[in-house]
């Protein structure tokens, strides 16, 4: 028995994206929590039907605000698999420089939304502080803070400069040493422990039990890494650790990307000692007559999927299973007796991105139904 429920959204001043949480308190604790999506959807694996493999290319990018580059890596891993042929290795080089410079940008982002919200404003406005060094560096590589298209099939569109390497380590030595005194603050400031410790508890068991991925599995104890798994572009030439904590909290999930933002650093600092000479691209045009193709890469907030099906350069289905969509469900157990005031501390820890994660559901038999949320739990879930 709860005492009553209420609904946590879809607008809310915590959530930046429209989501809706139905909670069952008993007093001020949750008994029970539902995620109720949809109001974000987009349709983008169908817009991707249709398009040609170049237009798909930057179309992908649209998938995410803050993974731009990742789903974009993603893709041409994909669709390169496909082609049989070597991308440059300085075009490589760079596509994983880009890839941790996005992976900065991302944790600093969200570093200073969850500071937010525990009410700590000026941590939260030091570090978007940060979070425009990277932006810079962005806009300097590809000429786009959020929106770079930058990648190309078999190559990069942009190369660097020996000054553009000058201006990169001089603002990840500016990262380094600000998110440093960030961590000892994480570690010492009782204020932030006392919000985030065993608050929103995902174990080890659960986590592995729900398939999670990226830093919210490293949270729990989840040594998982596909940078280090299934090594892409020129990861396998670099010496990185992968973060892991064993607590499965909001703090311990924070304590993972706090990290990771200075591992990243590192990588960066090894790709541009020993990035080779060479051409950044591979002239095309590129065809591909029938081909069914999937690549992964290691996103901000973990595993990324994509699937193609190509016929005559033209992609006839898409199919992406974005870090959200691998994890999201766990937040129903995460929020379970924890109090109401924690809901946004609880999600988040786990960053979502509703917008590249939501999907609709189509049954084919006699005929074509969309179900809505009740008719889905109904006949999958049995409640």
């Amino acid at each position: 028995m709860h005492d009553f429920t209420i609904p946590f959204g879809p607008q809310h001043p915590s959530l930046i994206e429209s989501t809706c949480i139905r909670v069952s308190l008993n007093g001020n604790y949750i008994q029970e929590a539902k995620l109720r999506p949809g109001y974000m959807h987009r349709g983008m694996e169908k817009i991707l039907e249709g398009k040609n493999i170049d237009s798909t290319l930057y179309a992908v990018e649209r998938i995410c605000g803050i993974c731009t580059y990742a789903h974009s890596g993603c893709y041409v891993v994909a669709v390169e698999k496909a082609l049989k042929d070597r991308v440059p290795e300085r075009a490589n080089y760079i596509r994983t420089l880009l890839s941790e410079l996005e992976r900065i940008q991302s944790h600093t982002l969200w570093a200073g939304v969850l500071m937010h919200e525990i009410g700590f404003e000026t941590i939260f406005m030091f570090f978007w502080r940060e979070r425009e060094l990277m932006l810079d560096v962005f806009e300097r590589i590809t000429g786009g803070r959020v929106h770079h298209n930058a990648n190309k099939i078999m190559g990069v569109r942009y190369d660097i400069t020996d000054s553009d390497i000058k201006f990169i380590l001089e603002r990840i030595g500016k990262i380094e040493e600000k998110v440093q005194g960030y961590l000892k603050l994480l570690r010492g400031n009782t204020v932030v422990r006392a919000r985030l410790r065993n608050v929103g508890v995902i174990t080890r068991n659960d986590a592995k039990k729900y398939c999670l991925v990226g830093p919210v599995a490293r949270g729990s104890g989840i040594d998982i890494d596909v940078r280090r798994d299934d090594p892409y572009m020129a990861y396998r030439n670099v010496e990185f650790e992968v973060m892991t904590e064993s607590a499965g909290d909001s703090y311990a999930r924070a304590l993972v990307r706090f990290r990771e933002i200075l591992e990243s650093a590192k990588i960066i600092r090894q790709l541009l000692k020993n990035i080779p000479s060479g051409p950044v691209k591979k002239q095309g045009p590129f065809n591909i007559q029938n081909a069914e193709v999937w690549g992964r890469v290691e996103a901000p907030r973990g595993e990324d999927l994509h699937f193609y099906k190509i016929e005559n350069n033209i992609v006839q289905r898409a199919k992406i299973r974005t870090p959200t969509f691998a994890y999201i469900q766990i937040l129903e157990e995460a929020l379970k007796g924890a109090e109401i005031g924690d809901i946004p501390v609880v999600v988040g820890s786990l960053d979502p991105c509703f917008a590249c994660m939501e999907r609709i559901l189509v049954e084919k038999d006699s005929k074509v139904r969309m179900f809505n949320e009740k008719q889905f739990r109904r006949r999958y879930v049995g409640v």
